[in-house]
């Protein structure tokens, strides 16, 4: 055969190829876009988890004008195509605050651990399409972010929520103090910020919010959030692998709040694996600029009792990581180290996610090590242990996204706290 005839095909072979590709590249990036597209008169989404995450989550959205829309979704991804969803939700509650109209979805009887799509269509459009998982119904591995204290710099802030969606949680507690100053512009400037969180593809994270000094209206968490009354409650994933309480440091510890949790950790002490807890006040700050927390210190003995294995603290603007340490009126502060103790307590935090930093200039014993830098804690729970990575705040652009099929491999990039010298990753065993 001449040689001439025999490269014909194969250029022929070799262009169609190419084509080929990029016909299926182009479709993709157009399908993004699409996806991404939102025609309704919805904005700043969030959804949050307070209840029961296997089978329950409430989806809030600000209505901009006309009716509140509709939410369709389902376990196939209609993309948005509202019609085609298997399922559709009314809104259960609208409430009118800060110059928005908050529209409540709460969802129910869900299918735990799976992907859930959806889109919201209204009298002008559809919304662009989202997804978010299911906390598992049995003990698997999973990540969560804890953090708290975003109230003044939106840059930082804006670093800090875009670095939540590159690591890709299942969902974020945030410890509170989210605004400054309580108001409709600072509430509508944070909520716009919250969508950093959510992926290009539509990914959504759900958040654990809490309530802090700086929301000092009460009510701002529960008509922003969905949140009961008092922003307090307490929810578990994986059954009986891990229990996280949401507390409010600004009403009393002793009173209703109190006794609630006090019953609950008594119910769930000898069952549970990794109790959880997370509010803003810290016992003991880490820094001179602040006082001592009155509120949560009344939690140490109810803690102990239960064998609480981690608190999560906000408000002081500094990093820290503790021992495990049991209160104790001879030991300073009030504590003691207690390494071998499962009943012990270990302490993260204490914020910040983008308010003003102060010098951590206080340290106890018991400190394994205190920084003042932008950070939150990222944390690994499995059955075995709990693993903490405190990650910092910086050079967000350059940080790579995490791989879904090894969610706590560190992506390129990314900085990692390392208190005095010592480990990277802190392990909190289980009892």
């Amino acid at each position: 055969m001449n040689v001439q005839k025999r490269i014909q095909p194969i250029r022929k072979y070799i262009l169609l190829a190419l084509v080929s590709a990029l016909n299926l590249a182009a479709p993709a990036s157009a399908q993004t876009k699409e996806r991404n597209t939102n025609t309704s008169q919805t904005e700043k989404y969030r959804l949050v988890w307070f209840e029961d995450p296997t089978t329950k989550a409430t989806f809030v959205w600000n209505q901009l004008a006309g009716d509140p829309a509709t939410l369709y979704y389902g376990l196939k991804d209609q993309e948005r195509q509202k019609g085609k969803y298997s399922n559709r939700a009314k809104v259960n509650q609208v409430v009118k605050y800060d110059g928005m109209t908050n529209c409540f979805v709460r969802l129910q009887n869900l299918v735990p651990n799976s992907w859930y799509f959806m889109c919201l269509g209204d009298d002008f459009g559809v919304s662009r399409r989202f997804y978010f998982k299911t906390a598992p119904d049995k003990p698997e591995a999973f990540t969560f972010i804890c953090g708290g204290d975003s109230r003044n710099f939106r840059d930082v802030r804006q670093a800090a929520n875009t670095l939540c969606r590159k690591l890709a949680p299942l969902f974020v507690a945030f410890t509170g103090d989210m605004i400054n100053q309580d108001n409709a512009e600072e509430w509508s400037h944070w909520l716009d910020d919250w969508q950093l969180t959510i992926s290009e593809k539509g990914h959504l994270l759900p958040i654990a919010p809490h309530r802090g000094n700086h929301e000092a209206r009460p009510e701002s968490i529960p008509k922003h959030f969905g949140m009961p009354e008092d922003s307090y409650a307490a929810f578990s994933i994986g059954s009986d692998l891990f229990r996280y309480y949401i507390l409010n440091s600004e009403i009393p510890a002793d009173g209703t709040q109190g006794a609630w949790l006090s019953n609950d950790l008594k119910k769930n002490a000898n069952g549970v694996t990794h109790l959880v807890a997370g509010y803003h006040k810290p016992m003991l700050p880490h820094t001179s600029g602040k006082a001592l927390g009155r509120n949560p210190a009344k939690w140490a003995k109810t803690f102990y009792e239960a064998g609480l294995d981690l608190a999560m603290e906000s408000d002081s603007h500094v990093m820290k990581r503790t021992l495990p340490i049991r209160p104790d009126a001879g030991g300073k502060g009030g504590f003691k180290a207690a390494p071998d103790d499962p009943n012990a307590t270990t302490y993260l935090g204490e914020g910040c996610w983008g308010a003003p930093l102060r010098k951590a200039d206080v340290a106890f014993p018991w400190t394994v090590g205190a920084e003042s830098f932008n950070g939150f804690d990222w944390i690994h729970v499995t059955p075995k242990a709990m693993y903490d990575k405190t990650v910092k705040v910086e050079n967000v652009v350059r940080i790579g996204e995490i791989d879904p099929k090894k969610p706590y491999e560190n992506p390129a990039g990314i900085s990692l706290w390392a208190p005095r010298g010592g480990d990277e990753v802190l392990t909190i065993l289980a009892d």
